[in-house]
């Protein structure tokens, strides 16, 4: 059973044996829909998906992964049934990709977890010709360590780079809790077990040396209001992204993140149950 960061091995050193992409093969066939769902879940554990080890597998065609499935669910799905993984954010994003015109698309990705959305978004470039630039933010070492290994591992070093930091409404040191039962809900939290650095959205942009934001996708586990507040109060309308892609299942009462868009404009493309998508204008 492998636990640790993956930067051990080489890439392919955990290939899925043949019965295991057999299964996987069959789960990939699943529909989108509560039987798929179900059935999909009967054969993760045939496929490897259970036993907590790391499996070295392609996705989105030419891009590389080593997937962590018992402990983060992105991972899991991604691996069981990458058809069931946000589908229709991810066709959206897609699309604008492919009518982008001016220059390199740039990506910005807070809360990028293991980078599977920027490895999405570099293969949607990649398949229309676009040049493309992503910068991820997180701040968790363990799916720090998961994102590089895996951006090496598709050769987009170059493309998409990763910044160590949370995403927050103010600079300085903050306490993060990690789940490592559920990677992708580890969170900022005041009683969090141990110490990160966090810097404004602003910060990042200029950090990562961004002359403007295609597209952004923002999961940061229920502090998305906090840090596009402080954002929108100091970026200029050029760093506004053009496209979002916003997790709002944490919203409630006046923190609603998704009225900062709406109140400048932006427009509602549509809602899932975990993401409201928009675009400006």
């Amino acid at each position: 059973m492998v636990t640790s960061s993956p930067d051990k091995l080489a890439f392919g050193a955990y290939a899925p044996t043949p019965f295991q992409e057999y299964m996987r093969a069959l789960a990939r066939r699943l529909p989108y829909n509560y039987a798929g769902r179900k059935l999909a879940s009967l054969l993760l554990g045939p496929a490897g998906g259970r036993a907590g080890g790391v499996h070295d597998v392609s996705i989105f065609g030419n891009q590389k992964a080593r997937l962590n499935p018992a402990d983060n669910i992105c991972e899991k799905r991604v691996f069981i049934t990458p058809q069931h993984w946000d589908p229709a954010e991810r066709a959206a994003l897609a699309a604008v990709i492919a009518a982008h015109r001016a220059g390199p698309f740039y990506f910005f990705d807070v809360g990028a977890n293991a980078g599977l959305y920027s490895l999405f978004a570099c293969a949607s470039a990649a398949k229309t010709g676009k040049e493309f630039r992503a910068t991820c933010i997180e701040p968790d070492p363990e799916m720090r360590a998961r994102a590089a290994f895996n951006i090496a591992a598709s050769g987009a070093s170059d493309e998409i780079e990763i910044l160590p930091f949370a995403a927050a409404g103010e600079n300085g040191e903050l306490r993060f809790s990690i789940n490592k039962n559920s990677r992708g809900m580890s969170r900022l939290d005041t009683v969090g077990e141990t110490v990160i650095e966090a810097r404004t959205l602003l910060c990042l942009v200029e950090q990562a040396g961004l002359p403007r934001i295609d597209a952004m996708k923002v999961d940061i586990e229920g502090h998305e209001y906090a840090a596009l507040n402080a954002f929108f109060k100091t970026a200029s309308t050029q760093y506004w992204p053009r496209f979002v892609i916003l997790e709002t299942s944490h919203e409630r009462g006046d923190e609603r993140a998704s009225t900062l868009f709406e109140e400048r404009g932006y427009q509602m493309s549509f809602k899932t149950r975990l993401n409201s998508v928009y675009i400006q204008p």
